[in-house]
């Protein structure tokens, strides 16, 4: 059995179950479908670690190291399931060294970002404030359902999440107005656009749209090494930056621990709410005290008339 055909059963019998089936599937192909050829039983350690250092040199450190870890995975399988026996090929190589990203909006930046954003459909503004001011993930947003809200008492109950278990969070209180104002298409709070010319109904707004959306918006103003994970860094540093302690910013992300060796601990809601009040504030000035009524803005490609004056 050769490694491409391996790759099709450990597809067929385990990748298809996993989460992130889709990227782990194209991660599969563009890399470990490169040894395809090569029977299992036949690669060598030093294949693998010529191999390892190409896509390294070619795509950056972590590519190789997540490559590394799938084809290390994928040789454990076979072994599991009596496909394969003898000593993984991908095991005990030293992988390259992982360099943590720091990029968060900075505050002369953030004035810029919020322009930007002002200029977009409602649902496109929403959004992204969403991922700002709490810190979610681009996905848990994005499969944000009306039934995960509760408005009235200003939470968002996240369902599932990366960690693998339910989330509560506060929302900040002018979040929850903007995401009054939006209608209720259908179940989720984001969904796609609905294609009037063959009357398809909208339904979740996908992550390639989403990733669109945002290459748009943050080259507008210049901020194109910003990725849309980087706004949830960018929640969390400014937590840090104004104080908030660490068991907050904890909470905010639904990490398990604050480090490897402290135990992990799930603190009450109200002074993580307390902290993104005052943070929402920071970023977008305080709550009007008798905000108006108002009524969704129709959909405009151009709205703001100060884009020609913003930088990049």
């Amino acid at each position: 059995m050769t490694i491409g055909d391996f790759l099709v059963v450990y597809e067929r019998n385990h990748v298809v179950f996993l989460k992130n089936r889709l990227g782990t599937s194209r991660r599969l192909h563009t890399y470990v479908g490169q040894l395809a050829a090569i029977e299992l039983e036949a690669l060598t350690k030093m294949q693998v670690l010529e191999w390892f250092h190409a896509i390294g040199q070619a795509k950056g450190g972590n590519a190789a190291n997540q490559a590394l870890q799938q084809l290390h995975s994928m040789y454990v399988k076979a072994e599991e399931w009596e496909l394969f026996t003898g000593k993984n090929p991908a095991h005990r190589i030293k992988k390259f060294p992982k360099h943590s990203r720091e990029r968060f909006i900075q505050s002369n930046e953030l004035p810029w970002l919020l322009k930007s954003l002002a200029d977009e459909h409602p649902r496109t503004e929403i959004f992204f404030l969403c991922l700002l001011l709490t810190g979610a993930r681009r996905d848990e947003a994005r499969t944000m359902q009306w039934k995960d809200l509760d408005l009235d008492r200003a939470l968002w109950h996240k369902p599932t999440t990366k960690t693998g278990v339910p989330h509560t969070i506060p929302l900040p209180a002018q979040l929850v107005t903007r995401l009054r104002q939006l209608p209720r298409i259908n179940e989720w709070v984001f969904p796609s656009s609905p294609n009037s010319l063959n009357g398809m109904r909208a339904g979740l707004w996908s992550g390639t749209a989403v990733e669109h959306a945002w290459q748009k918006i943050r080259r507008r103003v210049g901020l194109n090494d910003v990725r849309i994970h980087d706004l949830r860094r960018t929640a969390a540093s400014w937590l840090s930056i104004h104080g908030s302690n660490l068991q907050v910013i904890q909470s905010m992300l639904n990490h398990r621990s604050l480090s490897s060796t402290q135990v992990y601990a799930r603190l009450s809601l109200a002074p993580v709410a307390l902290a993104l009040n005052d943070q929402c504030e920071r970023m977008l000035g305080p709550v009007p005290t008798n905000p108006p009524l108002q009524q969704t803005p129709q959909w405009s490609p151009s709205r703001g008339e100060e884009r020609e004056q913003w930088p990049g």
